[in-house]
């Protein structure tokens, strides 16, 4: 009898309390789940107005505690069980096998994206600590909204329209540089509404392709010979230009040369002020 009682007490499992360890597997998938919440809206954050985008900080801190919950969650109901059952307690394989495919999930999912986020924050810092380039000081708002000015009118006049009737605008928007430092960028507009006295009258949208070529080539012409390159052609005439590597940005020769775009890079402004 007292060779049963120590039999009993020596500490073999017991069977009868089984521990399938359903409190961790509800604990890791409530904590997956939010994880891919704080995850998701952590990124879709990006796709909208700047003003509601999450600091670079605060997405970094998201991340953290996505994985922390994804993955660190089933860990720890995984140890605590493995824990349990070395200890003597009986533990069903369910448990730590459901504990084992929510980690999977969680490293699959949520453990890079700290990882990502901390290799883009030194990516943005590293380009912050920069100097502006050569092309952002190349000019000052002032040069550049009279160069573009004089380049613009000129290509005006060389499709035989009027760049006072009716008149060009020239005006400045707030950009970005390189090194994510405020900037300022100059855009030159002309657009024909078809009401001008110009050389070459032809109202809005009523010439042909062809004309639309023939006054447009020599505006592209000009802008190649001005170090643009045409990127695409329009198939009413007109095209998009760009110039690699300089001040000048973009420009823009309307369908049927309709209207002129001229658009600066992005410039150092001393007085730009950041409206974010």
């Amino acid at each position: 009898m007292a060779e049963d009682n120590e039999t009993a007490g020596s500490g073999a499992p017991h069977h009868g309390h089984r521990t399938h360890g359903g409190g961790w597997i509800a604990g890791g998938i409530v904590a997956l789940f939010v994880g891919w919440w704080l995850a998701l809206a952590s990124i879709l954050s990006t796709a909208g107005p700047w003003s509601g985008r999450w600091s670079d900080g605060g997405m970094m801190l998201a991340y953290v505690i996505a994985a922390a919950l994804g993955f660190g969650v089933p860990l720890w109901g995984f140890v605590s069980l493995r824990r349990e059952a070395r200890g003597g307690r009986s533990v069903s394989l369910v448990g730590p096998t459901v504990c084992l495919l929510l980690m999977a999930l969680g490293a699959v999912t949520l453990l890079p994206l700290p990882f990502v986020q901390g290799a883009s924050l030194a990516s943005d810092a590293a380009e912050r600590a920069q100097p502006p380039t050569d092309g952002e000081t190349a000019r000052t708002i002032p040069e550049a909204q009279e160069e573009l000015r004089a380049l613009g009118d000129r290509v005006v006049a060389s499709m035989g329209r009027d760049s006072s009737a009716p008149a060009a605008d020239v005006e400045t928007d707030s950009c970005r540089l390189d090194n994510h430092d405020v900037g300022t960028m100059v855009r030159y507009s002309w657009w024909y509404d078809g009401g001008s006295t110009a050389a070459s009258p032809s109202p809005s949208g009523a010439g042909s392709d062809a004309e639309g070529t023939r006054m447009s080539e020599p505006a592209l012409r000009l802008l190649r010979d001005e170090g643009y390159e045409l990127y695409q052609r329009y198939d009413g005439g007109g095209g998009y230009l760009f110039v690699p590597d300089d001040w000048h940005g973009r420009a823009t020769i309307g369908q049927r040369a309709e209207d002129v775009l001229l658009e600066s890079g992005c410039l150092v402004d001393p007085n730009a002020v950041d409206e974010e």
